[in-house]
């Protein structure tokens, strides 16, 4: 639900910058992309890498900066300053050899300058085959993950605020658990002239406190996939169109660029395109690579909610599918 925006001269220095610096960005990360990283594969927890909302997937995962619905709590805890009133969310994702996820999410206003907010994301593995050790079926195990968390943010000048998120964070499998706690910091600046906001999130910061092995010898724990992502989004004045750019550095992988554009032209309807330089990792060689990395979707206005969907191909691990409707309460 975008509303036109207005503004200055320094609408077009700031596209300028934005683009310019993505290009740099995108080239500084994609300098060694066929190589793999020495981290990669160290840490467990790997459905938090999965991203959530079919917008900001759509846009590429550049969402950081513009935090415009309550997906903005995974990708910038201090973004659900920019919500007005009550809002919620409600989404569903089809992944590949289909796995099944969701995401529930809810902001409410506190006091005049403060929000909080919760979200419930989790992933379903489905059921498998168990065997023995001569590959004679014995029955079946299912397995998922889940992740509880809480928000908060407040304005700590009239351009800037902050949010935090705190987390638990499970994943199961045949009996099986292993258990997190972590917590999400994050920054979220709205420049006067209306048309240009920023932000910047540390995420995953926390520990494990139980691994699938706990209580036996030499107990492993995985790592959590932490790191810090610094977003800007900018409206264009001359054109019903937004752009928005991610910077994304992981503990257990190479710096990445996530880019997005959603033009509004032909509102109520939204069309939407991303990249993510984070694509190189699904290249095995084979195949239509040329679509590594690349998302699309669309969105649509009805009434007072907003429909969304995204698709993301993984080329030969299949391609995912989204839906998410958002909206006041």
């Amino acid at each position: 639900m975008r509303k036109r925006m207005t503004g200055g001269p320094c609408g077009k220095i700031a596209m300028v910058a934005l683009l310019l610096g993505g290009c740099l960005m995108a080239l500084a990360a994609g300098t060694d992309a066929k190589s793999i990283n020495d981290k990669a594969g160290t840490t467990g927890f790997s459905f938090l890498k999965l991203g959530v909302g079919s917008k900001a997937v759509a846009m590429g995962g550049a969402f950081t900066g513009l935090a415009d619905d309550p997906a903005t709590m995974y990708y910038n805890p201090a973004g659900t300053i920019n919500l007005p009133g009550r809002q919620f969310m409600a989404a569903y994702h089809n992944y590949i050899v289909d796995i099944q996820a969701g995401y529930v999410a809810a902001t409410f206003p506190l006091l005049k300058d403060k929000k909080v907010g919760f979200f419930v994301d989790y992933l379903n593995f489905g059921n498998f085959t168990r065997t023995d050790q001569y590959g004679v079926p014995t029955g079946e195990f299912s397995g998922g993950d889940i992740q509880l968390g809480g928000n908060v943010s407040a304005n700590i000048i009239q351009e800037l605020a902050a949010g935090i998120n705190a987390k638990f964070i499970s994943e199961f499998a045949d009996g099986y658990s292993s258990e997190a706690i972590a917590f999400d910091l994050g920054l979220y600046y709205r420049h006067r002239d209306s048309l240009t906001t920023a932000g910047l999130c540390l995420y995953n910061l926390g520990g494990v406190l139980s691994g699938f092995s706990e209580g036996s010898v030499g107990e492993h724990k995985d790592k959590l996939p932490m790191g810090v992502r610094a977003g800007v989004a900018h409206s264009l004045r001359e054109l019903p169109l937004v752009a928005a750019l991610d910077v994304v550095y992981p503990n257990d992988n190479d710096l990445y660029v996530n880019a997005g554009l959603e033009l509004y032209k032909f509102q109520p309807l939204y069309i939407r395109v991303g990249y993510s330089t984070f694509g190189e990792n699904y290249k095995t060689g084979s195949g239509s690579e040329a679509w590594g990395g690349l998302a699309a979707g669309f969105g649509l206005d009805y009434k007072v909610y907003h429909i969304s969907y995204a698709f993301m191909p993984y080329l030969d691990l299949g391609s995912s599918h989204r839906v998410t409707v958002s909206g006041e309460f």
